[in-house]
């Protein structure tokens, strides 16, 4: 840690079902904004709902946007805290709740990538040790 990572890491699923799961980060200090990029194949899966989790609470109301590329298998999850005197988190705990929607049978993996970024709240990067990976098994 600190890390990103999916809860739970492998959810099974029937055919044009939905997959739910979460971004969690793991023992992070001092994090005021995260953007996160999460990849996933857009042949096997597409993007049903993302909403904000509990971590990125209280003080001034956090900012929580996001972004789907379908055509490219992207997702990007931005979420902070605005304005001066702005809030940190630290710990453990959930920043997304993802559902993703199956288009086909089959294991499709999704995984946060090497470009998703948590900054305190100076905007300076904090370094992340582990990006996680999940499965989706469409039966």
């Amino acid at each position: 840690p600190p890390a990103l990572v999916f809860y739970p890491d492998v959810v099974t699923t029937t055919a044009g079902g939905s997959a739910a799961t979460s971004v969690y980060a793991l023992d992070i200090s001092g994090v005021g904004m995260a953007e996160i990029v999460i990849n996933y194949n857009q042949n096997k899966v597409s993007v049903g709902s993302v909403a904000k989790g509990e971590l990125f609470q209280g003080g001034n109301q956090p900012f929580f946007h996001y972004e789907v590329d379908q055509d490219s298998g992207l997702l990007t999850v931005y979420v902070g805290y605005l304005g001066p005197d702005g809030n940190s988190v630290s710990g453990t705990g959930n920043i997304a709740n993802i559902v993703f929607s199956t288009l086909s049978a089959g294991q499709s993996e999704v995984s946060i990538s090497t470009a998703s970024r948590i900054l305190d709240p100076d905007a300076k990067s904090i370094t992340l040790n582990g990006y996680g990976k999940g499965t989706i098994d469409a039966q």
